[in-house]
């Protein structure tokens, strides 16, 4: 990613994390609403820490878009955890669409095409990055 695509993902990441419950919540709820059977794999799951932890992970990822010597490795391991949960290839896809979702209801016109572009850029890094992790078991 070039200077300014990071600097977009990173800065609209902060506007919406102020909110980061709502975003969370906008992101979960358009997963299930996406993909059904995603949510059984959360029935037993305390959904308010669930939705802790996923902007604590967002918000990791995106302060460390330009350190690819912490971002990958934790990336990778992450990949692997989720393989274990059931996690396939095809749901990435999905994911990247609550995620978008998600943005597009926190950002509203400050979703413009380029900042679009630039998630879009970061959310193919990361995915790779997890589903190569999810390959190689690490």
């Amino acid at each position: 990613m070039n200077a300014e695509r990071k600097r977009l993902v990173q800065q609209t990441w902060e506007m919406v994390a102020r909110d980061h419950d709502q975003t969370a919540t906008v992101f979960y709820d358009r997963l299930f609403e996406i993909d059904a059977p995603a949510r059984a794999m959360f029935a037993q799951t305390d959904m308010a820490a669930q939705r802790t932890k996923f902007v604590a992970m967002m918000s990791d990822i995106v302060a460390h878009l330009d350190l690819p010597a912490t971002l990958i490795p934790s990336l990778s391991s992450l990949g692997h955890r989720h393989r274990e949960y059931g996690v396939r290839q095809i749901d990435y896809d999905r994911v990247r669409e609550a995620l978008f979702g998600a943005l597009a209801a926190g950002l509203g016109d400050t979703f413009t095409a380029d900042v679009r572009d630039a998630w879009e850029e970061a959310y193919a890094l990361t995915a790779s990055v997890m589903m190569r992790g999810a390959e190689r078991g690490t």
